[in-house]
């Protein structure tokens, strides 16, 4: 199912039980949406996460992808890091995490502002 020209319903999906949060799937991906326009393809790692799927990768309690409004976004190379959090930022996350690999951005309005680091 198509959320915006871009994003599926189904790069949301928990990877272990194939469940989504279709309304926080679908503004989050409306939100990515110009993200991906001026960045390029976007490859989603991680959606929404299920409780037991959470707590398998080591995410924290009250994490922002078990209620569907956090994506983790693959990234390849430091220019890549620097040109998707440019228009992350842009577009309005205002809470990013910097991983090696991986951009976590996610749409929690009533928490601070806030960039951290996985390393």
């Amino acid at each position: 199912m198509s959320l915006t020209e871009h994003f599926d319903l189904n790069e949301f999906r928990c990877p272990c039980c194939g469940d989504v949060i279709e309304s926080a799937a679908r503004a989050l991906a409306e939100q990515l949406e110009p993200v991906r326009a001026e960045y390029g393809p976007i490859l989603i790692w991680s959606g929404y996460r299920c409780p037991r799927h959470n707590a398998k990768v080591g995410g924290r309690l009250f994490s922002k992808h078990l209620t569907g409004q956090a994506a983790d976004i693959a990234v390849s190379s430091d220019a890549d890091r620097y040109s998707l959090l440019t228009e992350l930022v842009k577009n309005g996350f205002r809470r990013l995490g910097i991983a090696a690999r991986y951009i976590h951005a996610d749409n929690a309005d009533a928490r601070p502002p806030m960039i951290w680091t996985y390393y």
